[in-house]
């Protein structure tokens, strides 16, 4: 399957002008990545850098998108609401610029219930500029998808 035909849209709650991933461009049961070209029109995008917290937001949609195709195509139910429960060991190398193409990677480190705890490592082509590890609780099925 071309993970990149799919609607991102179809996979997440949040709608635009807060989406932060452009495409779904890989995913198994433990790990999965997320592109996004950083535009002038984010609302992240200040001065022609990406914000921290867009980073931070980017990741967890990463992590979003993954949930989704998961309860969409595989569990065949609705995609569900997903909460930041913990960021833990942020390390940004240096923040990206607009124009430049993000590519995030999680990897599920541990499962439990519905809580998932993932590693995350953001790229710019060959370089990475951020490491974290993330909690993310899932909650109720989203109402809009």
């Amino acid at each position: 399957m071309n993970y990149t035909d799919i609607n991102i849209l179809e996979l997440l709650p949040q709608r635009p002008p807060f989406v932060m991933v452009d495409h779904l461009t890989d995913y198994s049961e433990t790990q999965s990545s997320c592109d996004l070209t950083i535009r002038k029109d984010n609302v992240f995008c200040e001065n022609g850098e990406f914000a921290a917290a867009g980073l931070i937001e980017h990741i967890a949609q990463t992590c979003a998108a993954r949930l989704g195709y998961y309860n969409k195509y595989i569990l065949k139910t609705g995609v569900r609401l997903g909460f930041i429960g913990e960021v833990k060991d942020l390390d940004i190398v240096r923040l990206p610029r607009e124009g430049e193409t993000l590519n995030t990677t999680i990897v599920v480190m541990q499962e439990i219930f519905d809580v998932t705890l993932v590693t995350a490592e953001v790229r710019v082509g060959e370089e990475t500029i951020a490491t974290t590890r993330l909690k993310i609780a899932q909650g109720e099925q989203s109402s809009n998808l």
